[in-house]
């Protein structure tokens, strides 16, 4: 009989328990969907990196010492030591399309390929292995001829492999962010794939297996003269991956954390209106005999079996939807051959959490109702409580009816008057911050191409020819740019980051941590996230060498700055002349040649404004797409708490309305009174929800991998927008609910205890 009745009390009372069911479905559609979405990538890449045994630190230099190979092998913390030829090339037919070309010396047992079609890798095969996207890309099929130009060199060789690498699995050239496969790849060969004379160096990179610090065992052996050492931590394709995972991990858990409490609320405020509704019932129930645990038990289920059945529905959506929802944007950025999704073990529980929660919360409002014997019940108003005078005499004088009842009505039902305030909060908070990531990461990208990068063309090469230097300098009104590479060392800390040299401040400026715009004329300036990192500040001195090298130069920092997307220290070529570091040109920015041939041997890439653009937002394309669903979550979440705590202020109000309407005022003065108080709610929680959104904010900003400085960018109308947005919903769901008190009945509401 029970469970009919606790079946028709849910439907009688849909509109609440919809708002538990919609915000347990919320926040474990949320948690399952992101879980499964950042635990697949996680368990794909993990499963590819041990898979193909990747490297744990690679080793490049022009010359590889023998007997230093030899004894870094024979280190007890180095488990094996694989060499190999690593060479630029490019397509016979085209210059613009790279390829990464690896000669291996004996079997590929540390960062293996993996072949997704054609011959397994084999010592004794002749051919190629092929980057599988690369060829896709290019139209090149098994067994078809391809043509690279090695050095200068042109080999052939039949592709009899079609390959991933764990080495590849994030694959930019320097200064871009999204990957392209069509004019970037990678290849394998065996020795006997290559003549004997075509290639004039046995090899040039180590690949590292082992435990411990290697890294230090390098620097015992080798020390830093000629080599340039990257540890798997540092790679891009671990780096990256790493970074994502836990950006995805913290904002998920911030967004449901949120979700869940105010899940919470509107349970308590559906409870206590149920049992409120219900005292005469209780009354008769107990009367005919009923338990108080048997009560209790049926009471409880309400909640718990709404919220168990939106959890466990939301909890399996979740896991399917919003991993769909990602993975086309981290397949863009990350090559895998296998991507999908992965539940972690033991979130299946959350529902079960969440259910367990609400059984909780009910069972503490249910001793409110249910501890008192039949007859007190029975007899006793539930809207009867204590009035205790509010001493305000001088302000009373002073104020309108409609504010000493709303003052007097808030002080007297505070439990309901606080969760209405921290409904609109959470309301406030997640729409302010959700519209605040988009607004700075879309702020980001004109940040980056219009006020530090305004340059229309960077070309990248080796510009030894001093004539087509020149040419291409004057032609493009550009100028010289350095980026390298360095080991940045302080008297705790040492960090291997980028340099940038710079001829002037015309095309690439800089601004500090206000955003204001600064010269820089003697020091060096230092990005913010690289500063915070080592503990830097202004005025200190730091030490540091170029990667390859062993000469350390000294500088002071003169500014701190932020820089979008690359870390490192800044220095202008007059002050490195200065102090005799040298300034070599790695780059040429300025305006898009118009007479100069750019398809040259000196230039290996070419890139444009719009092409930059389009791979940075390409990259933020998963974290805007996250923001759009907190965003729609966040109007769900206001949408339901105003409606249903409006509710709750309704019903508890009723008896008070029923006898304002029987002293004489009108339905136009009480809805006046009704709406008057909430709009008075929604102000104080507008004013307290706001900064809470900005915390918020800064929280989720701070998830954002470290190689990427977001400032917050938060306009005045992500304010307004908040603010109003809040306000007319609240407005709205009032004016819905005030269409109710014409259908109050003055004689039920005023006899209830006959």
């Amino acid at each position: 009989m029970l469970i009919r009745k606790m079946l028709r009390d849910i439907w009688k009372n849909k509109v609440p328990f919809i708002a538990i069911f919609l915000m347990m479905f919320a926040s474990n559609f949320i948690f399952s969907g992101i879980t499964c979405e950042y635990n697949g990538i996680n368990k794909s890449f993990h499963s590819f990196v041990d898979k193909t045994n990747l490297a744990d630190a690679w080793i490049t230099s022009e010359t590889l010492d023998k007997a230093k190979v030899d004894e870094l092998e024979s280190k007890s913390n180095i488990l094996k030591i694989e060499k190999r030829l690593y060479l630029s090339s490019t397509l016979e037919h085209d210059k613009n399309k790279s390829v990464d070309f690896y000669v291996l010396d004996n079997q590929n047992s540390i960062s293996k390929i993996e072949v997704a079609d054609g011959e397994a890798y084999d010592t004794t095969k002749k051919g190629i292995w092929l980057d599988l996207l690369f060829a896709q890309e290019n139209d090149y099929a098994l067994h078809d001829k391809i043509v690279l130009n090695v050095n200068g060199q042109l080999i052939e060789n039949e592709i009899i492999g079609l390959c991933y690498s764990p080495e590849y699995i994030y694959n930019v050239n320097e200064g871009e962010m999204l990957p392209n496969h069509q004019k970037n790849g990678f290849a394998f060969v065996n020795k006997c794939s290559i003549q004997k004379d075509v290639l004039s160096v046995p090899y040039n990179q180590l690949l590292i297996k082992g435990t411990g610090n290697i890294e230090k065992t390098i620097d015992s052996v080798f020390g830093v003269q000629g080599i340039s050492v990257v540890m798997q931590k540092d790679h891009p394709s671990y780096s990256m991956i790493g970074d994502e995972v836990t950006q995805h991990k913290e904002i998920g858990l911030i967004f449901v954390a949120v979700f869940l409490f105010i899940a919470v609320l509107i349970t308590i405020t559906t409870v206590h209106r149920l049992l409120n509704s219900q005292r005469m019932q209780i009354g008769i129930l107990k009367a005919l005999g009923f338990h108080k645990s048997k009560l209790y038990l049926h009471y409880v289920s309400h909640s718990t079996f709404v919220c168990f059945i939106g959890a466990v529905i939301g909890w399996c959506i979740g896991s399917i939807i919003i991993p769909k929802l990602l993975y086309p944007t981290m397949g863009e950025m990350y090559v895998l051959p296998k991507l999908e999704p992965a539940i972690i073990q033991g979130s299946w529980c959350l529902p079960l959490v969440c259910a367990f929660l609400s059984f909780i919360v009910s069972m503490f409002i249910c001793r409110k109702y249910l501890n008192d014997n039949a007859s007190k019940i029975l007899y006793t108003n539930s809207g009867e409580k204590a009035m205790k005078e509010i001493s305000f005499h001088t302000l009373n004088r002073c104020r309108s009816f409609y504010k000493r009842w709303n003052i007097r009505d808030i002080f007297q039902n505070r439990l309901r008057s606080m969760m209405t305030i921290f409904g609109v909060i959470g309301c406030v908070s997640l729409l302010f911050s959700s519209m605040g990531l988009f607004t700075s990461m879309q702020n980001l990208t004109d940040w980056t191409f219009e006020k530090v990068q305004t340059f229309e063309t960077k070309i990248t090469g080796t510009f030894s020819d001093e004539t087509y230097r020149s040419e291409l300098l004057e032609d493009t009104f550009g100028e010289e740019l350095m980026e390298s590479s360095i080991v940045l060392k302080t008297e705790n800390n040492e960090k291997t980051t980028s340099f940038t040299g710079l001829k002037s401040q015309d095309y690439i400026r800089l601004y500090d941590t206000n955003d204001k715009q600064v010269t820089l004329k003697n020091g060096v300036a230092l990005s913010q996230n690289i500063a915070d990192e080592l503990s830097i500040r202004v005025g200190e001195r730091i030490r540091f060498r170029f990667s390859g090298t062993d000469k350390w130069y000294m500088s002071i920092v003169s500014e701190i700055i932020h820089t979008p997307m690359s870390q490192g220290v800044t220095m202008m070529k007059s002050d490195m002349d200065k102090e005799n570091i040298p300034f070599y040109t790695t780059s040429i920015i300025g305006y898009s040649p118009t007479n100069v041939k750019i398809d040259s041997d000196y230039v290996s890439n070419t890139q444009n404004k719009s092409d930059l653009k389009s791979g940075l937002d390409t990259m933020l394309d998963s974290s805007v797409m996250l923001c759009s669903l907190f965003l729609f979550m966040a109007i769900l979440l206001g949408s339901v708490i105003l409606y249903n705590l409006g509710t709750l202020s309704y019903m508890e109000r009723y008896r008070d309305m029923a006898t304002l309407k029987v002293l004489g005022f009108n339905n136009k003065r009480i809805k006046k009174l009704m709406i008057q108080q909430n709009l008075w709610l929604t102000f104080i929680g507008v004013i307290i929800g706001l900064p809470v959104g900005y915390i918020l904010l800064l929280v989720m900003l701070g998830t954002v991998q470290t190689s990427i400085d977001i400032s917050v960018y938060t306009p005045y109308y992500v304010y307004l927008a908040s603010l109003l947005g809040t306000f007319l919903l609240s407005w709205l769901i009032n004016k819905l609910l005030t269409q109710k008190i014409k259908y109050i009945d003055m004689v039920s509401a005023l006899k209830v205890n006959e």
